[in-house]
């Protein structure tokens, strides 16, 4: 074989190890709000997750941004527009995608605490149950799972397509409080500061849910892979210590011991929850000053 040859053998192996281990590439729905209090921590673990992965994977976000409600539909689809989104499970979602059931909030999303008008602050500091709640109006997005929570729950809602314009509609008294998690009210309130909001310092509503990745039904092997780097970053701690460095300091802030919990009934999902698995869950510890801890 003359050199020719040999140089043009090695370019074509070259060429096809590169195409081996070239990139696929994933969709993922560019967020609807300008402010979305999750995107850093969300877009942190995806990235963690795929890290721990063989097959090579690029994010690749949609040109247009998309409400919680399309990214689902574009998933569903045959030739949707996303692959991955991040979402609260309900029993409709799960039918519809791939859910990956290992918890990627460890609860967070089912404990709420009220914001409120700062001129009104003290509107629910006589509310012991949600009994007394029922006579105040929350504010939640059209297509939010915590919609039809608090409903099923008896307590009146209001509600908007946008997610931005919930802040408005609490400063204009459309509602009365706006139920926001622990791990988004903080930074809620840092980013609506002149739409005259206030964090409530009595109560906390809880409900069991979780917030799931899902893919789309188009990439079951991308569903495998992602459940399996995302067990890897749990047992080697990579995930618990990107949660606490993310969130442990909402969790602190929450002091959930020193608040009224408010429990409420979640029917619009599959009870387990992913229990079963024996992922982390967040759990207030009694008497003391919030951790960013868990137990299964």
């Amino acid at each position: 074989m003359n050199k020719y040859k040999k140089l043009m053998l090695l370019s074509s192996v070259l060429v096809m190890s590169k195409l081996c281990i070239a990139s696929e590439i994933i969709h993922t729905p560019k967020l609807s709000a300008p402010y979305d209090p999750n995107a850093v921590y969300v877009s942190a673990l995806l990235d963690l997750v795929l890290s721990k992965i063989e097959t090579p994977y690029k994010i690749r976000y949609t040109k247009l941004p998309m409400l919680q409600g399309r990214a689902i539909e574009e998933a569903a689809k045959k030739n949707g527009l996303v692959d991955v989104l991040w979402s609260m499970t309900t029993t409709e979602r799960e039918k519809k995608l791939i859910a990956i059931k290992i918890p990627i909030d460890k609860g967070l999303l089912g404990w709420r605490i009220p914001l409120v008008k700062k001129n009104k602050a003290e509107i629910l500091n006589n509310v012991k149950d949600i009994n007394d709640l029922k006579r105040f109006t929350a504010g939640q997005g059209h297509d939010w799972p915590d919609t039809e929570i608090l409903r099923r729950n008896n307590l009146r809602v209001v509600t908007s397509w946008d997610y931005e314009t919930l802040f408005a509609m609490l400063g204009d008294n459309r509602f009365d409080y706006f139920p926001r998690s622990i791990m988004e009210i903080y930074s809620d309130l840092a980013n609506h500061k002149n739409n005259g909001v206030a964090i409530d310092e009595n109560i906390i509503l809880h409900y069991p849910t979780a917030a799931y990745f899902f893919v789309t039904p188009r990439k079951p092997k991308l569903a495998i892979n992602l459940e399996a780097g995302f067990r890897r970053a749990i047992a080697d701690g990579s995930f618990d210590a990107l949660f606490r460095h993310c969130l442990g300091k909402y969790i602190t802030e929450a002091a959930v011991n020193r608040r009224r919990v408010i429990e409420m009934e979640n029917s619009t999902v599959d009870s387990a929850l992913g229990h079963s698995n024996g992922e982390a869950w967040f759990k207030p510890k009694a008497g003391r000053s919030q951790e960013p801890s868990a137990t299964p």
